[in-house]
């Protein structure tokens, strides 16, 4: 009887390279943070914006690989330095992906506040 193992096995590559992607995302949080506190923005030993900074770069951090990943034959190392970049931009990179889908998209610039007029 023949016991070899499953062809289908776990991705390390993946994994390794997502765990990457995520600890740059969140360096370039710790980064923005960083900054905002040296300008006077952030308060040096507040958790809660440092977690908040952390939270919206790593969620924009992994939008941006993901779209890296859409874009076909897209270089690794231009992966790497956009999410590194957006990571930092944090919600700004945010911004600038919503006026891009929605120009892409021919949306309005702002649903939001037109909803609002309509309301009062």
């Amino acid at each position: 009887m023949n016991h070899s193992p499953p062809t289908g096995g776990f991705d390390y590559d993946t994994l390794i390279n997502w765990a990457l992607l995520i600890a740059l995302s969140l360096w370039g949080g710790w980064a923005s943070f960083v900054r905002k506190m040296r300008e006077g923005h952030a308060r040096a030993w507040n958790i809660t914006e440092l977690v908040g900074e952390l939270v919206i770069a790593g969620f924009t951090g992994i939008v941006t690989a993901h779209l890296c990943d859409a874009i076909p034959s897209f270089p690794v190392s231009l992966k790497y330095a956009f999410v590194g970049i957006a990571a930092h931009m944090g919600s700004r990179a945010l911004f600038r992906f919503e006026a891009m889908m929605n120009a892409r998209l021919n949306l309005p610039v702002d649903v939001q506040k037109k909803d609002d007029d309509h309301a009062a």
